[in-house]
């Protein structure tokens, strides 16, 4: 009888708990403690929220890769064509000065970052093509033999294949072969359709999918390319329409579109059938840019009742991300909002801050419980801004009357120090005890302030000052590199979602900002990983929490379990707290967050 080890070089192993490294693939052990035999499945795939384009639009093209894509064409709201040109770094797009020569939508795009092709479109049907450099679009004077729109392509710059597409007519089985130069017909798709998807690495080997058929609107027919003729082989498990693709002939993704309605819907190919992944797109969508590989793959755009600029990324991996997730800490022992505070999510201070009155209590957090220390601020207030640690925190600024008050805390009392230049409640704050940057804030009668000032453990010097002004921001980071986000601003709207980031002499506004707009919220973490969590909304308070990766921010599946508004964080993207705040009243409510990680994508296995 062959045995385990002998298939597949592996003992069964016997073991108290479940392994976390990568090797743990494919291998099977027996869980002594649960009493089950499991293992690690490989090849999980999931998608994860990526940079939104800058042009929300639909029927564009895409080309290139999950960190170098190009995404191109389309139609905007209401429908116009665009030629508007995006270039993707992994994280966000950067908008190209110049577009494609002619707008246009429903075209087919093929090839890298730096060396594309775009082709086909509407209106009307055409076959005008353009290569791209990396930096901008030169018309060919090849054209397609059939005008058509619709379409698909597969392959690079000097080796590609458009297949498919309506002709204005009817629905093409055409297929055309591009080497940089000129177009050459070669045979015909068995199934004539358009809106379909496409796969491939050259004119010689490519993948056709799914479409809108004569015999079904809805179609799940494949084809292979050889180079000589296409093969109908195993079809996708769900029929769809305007769906998206990545990958190559053999290993192939198949994700989006259109069933009775937009769909989510994930398959892989293999090269022999198509697999349903458990995890969908987060946004159903149909229409959008796909580009990349089986393993990495992004998809962008699109439309569900209207245009979108979602972009979504699918990573295929032996681990499972885990989104961040929140639980209930201890209460504090002074339920107030307003408050300052600094630390670590198992070392915080907490002080100052408002319950029926301005307060200068004074508490410690040692991950479970809150302790009230004897000595409170020396001068109790609101709206105060604190840095540091638990036993090195700097509280400064806040109300009852407006203060530019400074005070140092050593772990056991309060002493006052130089004050700010610029008297403000309200403002952000960034940094350690002896190194600590404030910013923003209100001052009085109700201006909302720009002014930024840097700390050097002695006195606060002014420094250039926010392009947006702004109280009650979230911040965080350091004296030389800090994060400044949301707040409220003088104009409608009031609540804003603008980020800034300062690099120790000047601040410079980010090109998206949150995408929940608010103020008073808890931010915390560095300059290039961050949490905003809850927080005020023109009306009410959110739960909302949001993950900065230095470039965007990410809204988290999990929100807060309670919606807190004037609240305060400490900590970093990985272990957060969150204390304080007001729901209908001050509360005492402590959160704590466990950021995002990824774990093994175990299987339990329930038959021999």
């Amino acid at each position: 009888m062959t045995t385990y080890k002998e298939l597949f070089g592996k003992y069964v192993l016997n073991v108290t708990s479940d392994p976390t490294s990568t090797d743990a693939e494919g291998q099977i052990w027996y869980n002594s403690t649960r009493g089950t035999f499991k293992t690690a499945l490989g090849s999980y795939g999931v998608w994860a929220a990526g940079g939104n384009l800058n042009t929300a639009r639909s029927a564009l093209a895409g080309a290139g890769t999950q960190t170098a894509g190009l995404a191109f064409g389309g139609r905007t709201s209401p429908p116009t064509n665009t030629s508007a040109t995006e270039l993707y770094n992994g994280t966000s797009w950067t908008s190209n000065p110049t577009g494609l020569n002619t707008a246009r939508r429903f075209l087919g795009g093929l090839g890298t970052q730096t060396a594309g092709l775009a082709f086909g479109g509407t209106p009307p049907a055409t076959g005008a093509t353009e290569l791209w450099n990396g930096t901008s679009w030169t018309t060919s004077p090849a054209t397609m033999g059939t005008a058509r729109y619709s379409l698909t392509g597969a392959g690079i710059q000097t080796s590609g294949l458009g297949f498919g597409g309506y002709a204005g007519a009817a629905k093409s089985a055409a297929s055309e072969s591009f080497n940089g130069t000129a177009w050459t017909a070669t045979p015909s798709l068995n199934t004539a359709r358009r809106d379909l998807g496409g796969a491939g690495t050259s004119n010689t080997s490519a993948l056709a999918f799914g479409g809108n058929s004569p015999v079904s609107a809805t179609s799940a027919v494949t084809e292979s390319y050889n180079g000589s003729a296409w093969t109908t082989v195993n079809s996708m498990n769900t029929g769809r329409r305007s769906l998206s693709g990545a990958g190559t002939q053999t290993s192939a993704l198949g994700f989006g579109g259109y069933t009775t309605a937009s769909t989510s819907a994930t398959e892989t190919w293999n090269g022999t059938s198509w697999t349903t992944s458990p995890v969908g797109l987060a946004t159903a969508r149909r229409y959008m840019a796909g580009c990349g590989t089986q393993s990495a793959a992004l998809g962008s755009g699109g439309d569900t009742t209207t245009q979108v600029a979602t972009t979504e990324e699918w990573t295929q991996s032996v681990t499972v991300p885990v989104a961040g997730s929140w639980s209930s800490g201890g209460n504090l022992n002074t339920a107030r909002g307003y408050a300052g505070a600094a630390g670590t999510q198992t070392a915080t201070v907490l002080f100052g801050g408002f319950t029926t009155a301005a307060t200068g209590a004074t508490e410690s957090y040692n991950g479970t419980s809150w302790t009230s220390s004897p000595n409170s601020l020396n001068s109790p207030r609101y709206l105060i801004r604190g840095t540091g640690t638990q036993t090195a925190a700097l509280g400064f600024g806040g109300a009852a009357p407006t203060v530019g008050v400074t005070e140092s805390w050593n772990g056991t009392s309060w002493s006052p120090v130089n004050s700010l230049n610029t008297t403000r409640h309200s403002l952000g704050g960034a940094g350690t005890q002896t190194a600590a940057l404030g910013f923003g804030g209100t001052q009085e009668p109700n201006t909302k302030s720009s002014a930024t000032e840097s700390w050097n453990g002695t006195s606060w010097t002014s420094v250039n000052s926010l392009n947006t002004a702004r109280s009650f921001p979230g911040g965080c980071g350091t004296q030389t590199a800090a994060l400044a986000f949301g707040g409220r601003a003088n104009d409608v709207p009031a609540v804003l979602t603008a980020t800034e980031t300062w690099n120790g002499t000047s601040w410079t506004s980010n090109p998206t900002g949150l995408n929940t707009a608010r103020n008073g919220m808890a931010g915390f973490g560095i300059q290039t990983a961050a949490v905003a969590a809850c927080g005020n909304l023109d009306t009410g308070f959110t739960t909302a929490t949001e993950l900065w990766n230095g470039t965007s921010w990410t809204t988290n599946p999990n929100s807060a379990p309670t919606s807190l508004g004037n609240t305060v964080g400490s900590g970093t993207l990985q272990s957060g707290l969150v204390s304080g705040g007001y729901d209908t009243a001050a509360v005492a409510t402590t959160i704590e967050w466990n950021g995002p990680s990824t774990t093994l994508n175990y299987k339990t296995l329930t038959t021999s």
